[in-house]
């Protein structure tokens, strides 16, 4: 087994974008998100501790391998709620070999085409404090909230008086990866495209810095028609419990 230090080596090793994404943990001086990767055979996994609010290990290779892998790397890391994801298909077949037990199945996206053309009527929110009195009421249990580690800088949409309607983050960036989360409507004008304009200048401006990807819940038809519309590939993903 060969330790990967960088984010440079890990996307030398791989260019499954899940597992690059983990790369932003080889990156901070933060001892709470600071992480470690390994390849091994034909299998790369990186542990990202605090990634978008879970201890992860993503990992990536033949089921034989990455089961060798992760068997051989899980004792050895801290905490006791470390969550191994991978594609779906891919994440069944480790779980059978090491007797782990399914946590969740939802979907990861990237963006597979050419960037959405931009939209005029949104901007970068530069008072969070609008956000998050936004996202209290529009979507409570966001995963991403102002201030969060991994939160970089909002975008929204405005009515004519000036009040923020709609909201999405850059947000958990790993190097050549960009991650799209924290996407809110008001109640009140939820069905009238606000997320396709926010996305839209979300994803322009992020494909800037490299590929964009996000998470969305598997049964969340009008999110996943939204991203679909602006270009995004799904792929299904299961998290285990470790």
């Amino acid at each position: 087994m060969q330790e990967l230090h960088t984010a440079d080596e890990l996307a030398e090793a791989t260019d499954d974008l899940l597992v690059r994404w983990g790369g932003q943990a080889l990156t901070t001086d933060d001892p709470a998100r600071s992480g470690m990767a390994w390849r091994s055979s034909g299998a790369v996994a990186v542990h990202a501790p605090q990634l978008n609010r879970r201890d992860r290990v993503l990992f990536t290779g033949s089921a034989d391998d990455c089961a060798d892998l992760l068997a051989e790397v899980l004792p050895e890391l801290p905490g006791e709620r470390v969550r191994p994801l991978a594609p779906t298909a891919l994440a069944h077949q480790v779980a059978e070999r090491l007797d782990l037990d399914v946590a969740a199945t939802f979907g990861w996206m990237h963006l597979a085409a050419e960037p959405p053309r931009a939209r005029p009527d949104a901007e970068w929110v530069a008072d969070e404090q609008e956000v998050a009195d936004l996202l209290r009421i529009a979507n409570p249990t966001s995963w991403l909230v102002p201030g969060d580690p991994g939160a970089v800088r909002w975008a929204g949409v405005r009515d004519a008086s000036g009040r923020l309607l709609s909201v999405g983050a850059d947000s958990w960036p790993a190097p050549g990866i960009r991650f799209l989360a924290g996407v809110a409507t008001a109640p009140e004008h939820r069905g009238t495209g606000l997320s396709t304009v926010v996305c839209s200048f979300l994803a322009r401006e992020l494909a800037r810095e490299g590929a964009v990807t996000l998470m969305v819940d598997a049964d969340n038809a009008a999110a996943l028609k939204v991203y679909r519309r602006l270009g995004f590939s799904y792929q299904a993903v299961t998290a285990l419990r470790a």
